[in-house]
């Protein structure tokens, strides 16, 4: 070969390394609506437990999916071994492989050898009984279960199978919600609980509640009182949703950055309305939005940008998402209001064309 057609092929070599380098990755959604085995097409809420296996709460039923199959879980009045309600809000796991789900009618445990749910049944002492309603349940780094039942955060110690209730200085609302309020244990140990009346923080060691509400004419403030997603980064700032804006809080100067819709600026967001926030292993924020679909974002040089997945250009299963997962093998698992969606996070090494054989005759 001689060394211009080397040099030649050298230099397409190298285009093409680099052009495929260049390009942004390209997401793929899969779609599990209810013809596809799921009980009710609002999924409320994902969840990956220690086996694999991903929970998938919905508003008519709880579901568990091996990857081929879903498998349904509903309330039945004759069986006091059955989940209690079929409006799930939430899903966590113990260290002992029991699942603890919260659902419109109190809280379940699920224990794992028995085959069976538990009602768990409990006083927080507060004036109103707020119990039937566990808006959000972690496992909390100690091995305890938290559970977000706003004013009240009730802590469950699986070791003396006891509780402990704090009420924070945040007002009661009262009303029925349809959708998990969250609560966050960050890593420092603080937990942040959301509401409806504002967000509050508790801080273990202080025994001390801090409220932060919206304040009308305020910059530092959060954007709206209303709390609907929690997420703590990398680098240990809390990102919080409402439903009017998304806010950045550094725990460092103790002030929210405030970021909202802008139709003049195609890398904003394109809802105001935050139903879910989650992060992948390459430092990527997902976030699920009420209509506007799905962002991928990327904190940097104190800036926030942005691209946007919604239904119509991305085959995405519907606008409104209600949660975020992203599992163990770096799939994220988009709960929507008309079923279940899938994508693989991991970098491709090549793209993918898909052959269209309307364009041969």
């Amino acid at each position: 070969m001689n060394t211009w057609l080397a040099r030649a092929l050298l230099l397409i070599v190298l285009q093409l390394i680099t052009g495929i380098a260049a390009r942004p990755q390209q997401f793929f959604f899969t779609n599990y609506p209810i013809e596809k085995g799921l009980s009710q097409s609002v999924v409320n809420c994902v969840f990956q437990d220690s086996k694999g296996y991903i929970w998938v709460g919905t508003q008519n039923g709880l579901n568990r999916f091996d990857g081929y199959n879903f498998r349904i879980f509903t309330f039945d009045p004759s069986d006091t071994s059955s989940i209690s309600n079929n409006w799930i809000y939430a899903i966590t796991e113990d260290h002992q492989g029991n699942l603890w789900i919260g659902t419109k009618g109190g809280l379940n445990r699920w224990i794992y050898k028995e085959n069976r749910f538990q009602r768990i049944k409990y006083a927080t002492g507060f004036t109103h009984d707020v119990t039937d309603f566990p808006y959000d349940v972690k496992l909390a780094s100690d091995g305890s279960i938290l559970v977000n039942t706003p004013p009240v955060l009730s802590v469950y110690n699986l070791k003396t199978n006891t509780f402990k209730h704090l009420t924070t200085e945040l007002t009661y609302d009262g009303a029925v919600k349809d959708n998990r309020i969250p609560l966050l244990e960050a890593r420092d140990g603080r937990i942040w609980i959301g509401s409806t009346r504002g967000l509050s923080c508790f801080d273990p060691r202080s025994g001390k509640f801090r409220k932060f509400i919206h304040q009308a004419g305020q910059p530092g403030s959060i954007s709206d009182n209303t709390i609907t997603a929690l997420y703590e980064d990398t680098g240990g700032a809390i990102w919080i949703g409402t439903t009017s804006g998304l806010n950045r809080y550094d725990p460092g100067t103790m002030t929210f950055r405030k970021f909202y819709s802008d139709a003049r600026n195609r890398q904003s967001l394109s809802s105001n309305f935050i139903r879910a926030i989650t992060g992948d292993s390459a430092g990527y924020l997902w976030i699920g939005t009420e209509g506007g679909g799905l962002h991928r974002a990327l904190w940097k040089d104190d800036r926030l940008v942005m691209e946007n997945f919604t239904s119509e250009t991305h085959g995405l299963g519907h606008n409104i998402i209600q949660d975020l997962l992203i599992d163990r093998s770096e799939n994220l698992w988009i709960g929507t209001l008309q079923g279940l969606c899938k994508t693989d996070l991991k970098p491709r090494k090549f793209h993918l064309y898909r052959r269209d054989d309307s364009h041969f005759s």
